[in-house]
């Protein structure tokens, strides 16, 4: 089910009549953990089975793990980090593997009949985190298998992130459940804000991303560039939508997920962008990866090293094909590059604002072309055709993404120039005060009027 979709509307519509009616906490705490299967079941329900395997042993490892010291604690928690990589390894690379080195050994292979479980990137990396937190004593590991459960399946965030970690939630799956007006308001503010980027912005950005990055050969340069910055777009309104409407239902039914997005395009520089893009992947990547590698305390190379490696696997880690480990790549050498810029020994050089922003949104926005053409060929096509080599001649000015753009740019613009207490409201992490009657109303209007026809998937659906 969609967020977006009706079907999704009536099912947390009777959600919400439930936990009305069932006073007791702990039956409202049940309810909410049926429901978070029944909506994974939604999709498949034959899948249901990985996702409490995924959730038992995560907690039963978790338990073993801080009760050995020495090696066995060692060796617990490679078990379980084997299994969390293992059926992620499965289900999302088996094919990919099989058939890249079936073409690198010349060889012909017919690919696995193997279905894609939705979410899977996310809560195996949320049992990998949490098996690693509980190894180095960082949090305790959990002892009611129901709020282990709860953690783990917990609906808004199952299958598209934010990415929950323990420290984060499980102490609020551990009091009482409880309504509050104060946190409904301000997450049905967050589940409108979303909404609206999702179905205004990102579904009518994508009209115009699919037919240009269809028949790339086709467009001119600047119709070339209009796809590339439509996608820009589209992408960070889609994932930033799904984000808030994750965030707004959790806040409606009292709990915080924390913020995935923080306005990433206003960066000044890479290392910032990443502090600001998908959060909750960037401080995963960050905590569980770069720093296990050695991070940077094993001198400048190996530092850089590890920046690129931790990227190239960023990068694999959204999707079974070359592109997106290339993307990954791109973003490594990026970071390293930014670290050696401002390096001491260099002069520890700076840029101008404008111009460090200027280059950072350009190499985003150009690394997103691999990362959304078909293959390595159409990615060489946009690119060679936005320099003006191409063959197309055809313009196509689409005004809606145009206008869509122009908001977009607007928007950032503003939060760029604005002092810090404005910053908070226009980026949503603050309520929005005596301005939320006017600001839901458009909301609602917008998205009657301006949604198109039709429910586009979520972008991150396919990770």
């Amino acid at each position: 089910m969609l967020f977006t979709s009706f079907d999704f509307l009536v099912f947390f519509a009777v959600l919400i009549g439930l936990l009305v009616v069932v006073r007791p906490p702990r039956a409202r705490s049940w309810i909410v953990l049926a429901f978070s299967y029944l909506f994974y079941a939604a999709w498949d329900w034959r899948f249901l089975s990985l996702l409490l395997a995924c959730s038992l042993w995560n907690w039963g490892l978790g338990l073993l793990i801080e009760k050995a010291e020495g090696r066995a604690r060692l060796r617990w928690t490679v078990l379980a980090v084997t299994l969390n990589l293992a059926a992620l390894g499965y289900f999302k690379y088996a094919n990919f593997f099989i058939l890249s080195f079936a073409k690198l050994l010349g060889v012909h292979v017919g690919a696995l009949a193997i279905i894609l479980p939705l979410g899977i990137s996310f809560f195996t990396f949320q049992g990998v985190a949490y098996v690693l937190d509980v190894h180095r004593r960082e949090h305790a590991a959990e002892k009611s298998l129901f709020a282990f459960l709860f953690f783990k399946a917990f609906f808004p965030q199952l299958i598209a992130g934010p990415i929950v970690r323990a420290d984060d939630f499980m102490n609020q799956v551990e009091r009482p459940f409880r309504f509050n007006r104060p946190m409904m308001i301000m997450g049905f503010q967050y589940f409108l804000v979303g909404a609206v980027s999702k179905l205004v912005f990102a579904d009518n950005l994508a009209i115009c991303v699919d037919q240009i990055f269809t028949k790339p050969g086709m467009f001119d340069a600047a119709t070339l560039w209009l796809g590339v910055m439509a996608y820009t777009g589209q992408i960070f309104t889609d994932f930033f939508g799904y984000s808030m409407m994750a965030i707004g239902l959790a806040r409606i039914l009292g709990y915080r997920l924390p913020l995935n997005f923080r306005m990433p395009y206003t960066s000044l520089s890479i290392q910032e962008f990443w502090r600001r893009w998908h959060i909750t992947l960037s401080n995963w990547l960050r905590d569980y990866l770069y720093i296990s590698l050695g991070g940077n305390r094993k001198g400048r190379v190996r530092t850089y090293a590890n920046l690129i490696l931790t990227m190239l696997v960023g990068g694999l880690w959204h999707g079974a094909n070359w592109n997106f480990v290339f993307w990954g790549g791109l973003h490594g050498a990026a970071l390293a590059l930014n670290r050696l810029w401002s390096t001491p020994w260099l002069g520890g050089r700076k840029v101008g604002r404008i111009a460090a922003w200027a280059v950072t949104f350009l190499f985003v926005s150009l690394a997103w072309v691999p990362f959304r053409a078909a293959d390595f060929h159409t990615s060489w096509i946009i690119l060679k055709g936005m320099a003006g080599l191409g063959e197309g001649r055809a313009s196509w000015p689409y005004a809606p993404a145009l206008v869509l753009l122009a908001l977009l740019a607007t928007w950032h613009l503003v939060f760029a120039l604005s002092p810090r207490w404005l910053k908070g409201r226009l980026g949503f992490r603050k309520p929005l005060g005596w301005l939320a009657a006017a600001v839901i109303v458009a909301e609602i209007a917008a998205i009657a009027l301006y949604a198109p026809v039709g429910q586009a998937p979520f972008i991150y659906f396919q990770f």
